[in-house]
């Protein structure tokens, strides 16, 4: 017995577990996917979007500062009145005063710009001159031969574009190692008359203050900004160390990282943004961590919760199988030791008790009420002596006659009501018994009514109760129609409902005395009510029947006015013996 229990304990705590576990588990996992998938995609949206706003920004930013190029060149490289003058002077050996005014005058006007500009490292203006001078902020003239920075001479020379970038050192002074990062934009000035080129006007930009532009204020960690020229050389960079990053941006896309980059083709510069694809993945892993940690937490708690309603459920349907053996044995029933804490099992047990109560131990009960309501019409004996009687009636007159008949029909109703009152049978016998009763109450009240039946023939092969219409039609007899003076009538009107042949409509109507209105609640209310035993057949008595035999699945309505008649309605449902069987 203590294995079984145990085996018993064990299913119910996987069922329990099962349960409560499984569902939750792939509401939790679906979610969490979901949830992960979404907010990836919306973190990537947004990151595009935050990318490319900075981008944008950077961009605005540096087109902004690398516009002094074009300001110059609009200066010193477009206006024929200034290019010819300084031409003239780097082309001349000695300066008259006029050339040294003039000179003054386009050094003040660089170094103004120069001056005014912090990012600003200085300004060269060449053109080509066999003495090897150019313009440079702030000395003015200058030459080749004694000037420190060379280099960008060199790259001149070499370029072939009309506009260039490159980042560079300048070392100003030989005496030491430190140098200066710079920016230097290449601008080459063209003759106008046959585009030869003669000469460029150099933009040196501090490197830091450029960079500065690039560090703008950003809540992605590890962001990386960079501007690439043309050819995929990195200008400028947020980052310490570029090492790397030459692999990164030229992939499309890159394998772990997310860029974002928009083209300049005013300057032939692309801004480029990196960030690392595991920031992208952060959010989502640490809700999946999260999620895997309150799993494991829940699959903790319903574990212990599993085992405990197994535990309280095996207690619970324990008491309910002794609540029955005890019942089935015709035992007193045992009260239960349920704690005050244990609601649900306080209810269960007794709801199933007060179940055994009223319908398992009251099942012969009801099955002897049923007799008895039959047994007011029908007793046995009666049977067997009417067909005594009926017998020696017909021997002492020698052939059938009026009395005879009386016995024949008095003896097929209690034959009829004799069988298992809980059988249904078809409408048309049910309507042959009836008319038997009918014609033997006639013989007593010939000149006092009529009956007029109204039904199709695709009613009579359904079932119904035994003995439905004969105790209305009793009721109509003795408490309508035999108070009334004049000669009434009983129909019988049977029918399929009109909305759907599911249901069988029966009517009962006499036009006898019928009932007042208090009379008329009290039946309405006594019908609504348990049945209280009475010794008379009618509504109630056939009420109860119903109620016995098709539990609430039927209508028994009352109608009646004073001095006009009443009306009985009953509604059945036409397929019950077979939602019985398949029930």
């Amino acid at each position: 017995m203590k294995g079984k229990d145990g085996l018993y304990k064990s299913r119910l705590f996987k069922r329990n577990f099962l349960q409560i576990v499984i569902v939750p588990i792939i509401i939790i996992l679906i979610f969490g996917f979901f949830s992960c998938l979404i907010i990836e995609q919306y973190v990537k949206n947004e990151i595009n979007k935050n990318l490319e706003t900075m981008l944008i920004q950077s961009e605005n930013n540096i087109e902004l500062m690398f516009g002094e190029i074009d300001y110059l060149f609009m200066v010193f490289g477009i206006n024929k009145d200034v290019t010819l003058q300084i031409k003239r002077i780097l082309n001349s050996t000695y300066f008259s005063l006029e050339d040294i005014w003039q000179l003054n005058m386009f050094k003040n006007v660089l170094n103004s710009i120069s001056y005014s500009k912090p990012f600003i490292h200085s300004i060269y203006v060449y053109f080509k001159n066999p003495e090897g001078n150019f313009i440079v902020t702030p000395d003015g003239i200058t030459n080749f031969q004694y000037f420190y920075d060379k280099r960008w001479f060199e790259q001149y020379k070499k370029h072939g574009e009309l506009m260039w970038i490159e980042r560079r050192k300048i070392q100003p002074y030989n005496f030491t190692e430190e140098s200066i990062d710079v920016l230097t934009i290449y601008k080459k000035i063209m003759s106008g008359y046959s585009d030869l080129d003669e000469g460029v006007i150099v933009l040196n930009l501090y490197y830091d203050q450029v960079k500065k532009l690039l560090n703008l204020p950003s809540s992605i960690p590890e962001h990386a900004m960079y501007i690439l020229d043309q050819k995929g050389n990195i200008l400028v960079s947020n980052q310490s160390d570029d090492s790397n990053i030459l692999s990164i941006i030229s992939k499309k896309p890159a394998k772990n990282f997310l860029t974002k980059r928009i083209v300049s083709k005013k300057y032939n510069l692309i801004f480029v943004s990196v960030i690392p694809k595991d920031y992208l993945y952060s959010i989502p892993i640490k809700l999946f961590k999260i999620a895997i940690v309150m799993l494991l937490i829940f699959v903790i708690i319903a574990f212990s919760a599993s085992y405990y309603i197994a535990k309280v459920n095996y207690r619970n349907i324990k008491k309910i199988i002794d609540t029955i053996n005890s019942a089935t044995e015709g035992k007193p029933l045992k009260e239960a030791d349920i704690t005050s804490n244990d609601e649900y099992g306080y209810i269960m047990y007794n709801v199933i008790k007060n179940f055994i109560e009223k319908h398992y131990l009251t099942t012969r009960l009801q099955a002897l009420e049923l007799l008895a309501l039959q047994s007011q019409i029908n007793p046995h004996f009666l049977f067997n002596t009417l067909e005594h009687i009926y017998l020696k009636t017909l021997a002492l007159t020698g052939s059938p006659n009026e009395v005879t008949k009386m016995i024949e029909n008095l003896s097929s109703i209690l034959k009829y009501s004799l069988s298992n009152p809980r059988i249904t049978i078809f409408l048309k016998d049910e309507i042959k018994a009836t008319k038997a009763y009918i014609d033997l109450v006639k013989a007593r009240y010939k000149e006092k009514f009529d009956v007029f039946w109204d039904y199709s023939e695709d009613v009579l092969d359904i079932k119904v109760m035994k003995l439905l219409f004969q105790p209305l039609i009793e009721n109509s007899i003795y408490h309508g129609i035999k108070p009334c003076e004049k000669r009434c009538g009983i129909k019988i009107r049977i029918r399929k409902s009109k909305d759907t042949s599911d249901w069988l409509c029966i009517w009962v109507i006499d036009n006898g005395i019928g009932m007042s209105k208090e009379k008329l609640e009290e039946i309405q209310s006594r019908l609504l009510q348990d049945f209280d035993f009475s010794d008379h057949i009618g509504l109630l008595n056939t009420n109860e029947r119903l109620k016995l035999i098709y539990g609430n699945n039927f209508k028994l309505k009352v109608w009646s006015k004073l001095g006009l008649g009443t009306v009985v309605k009953i509604i059945l449902p036409v397929d019950f013996e077979d939602r019985k069987e398949n029930g």
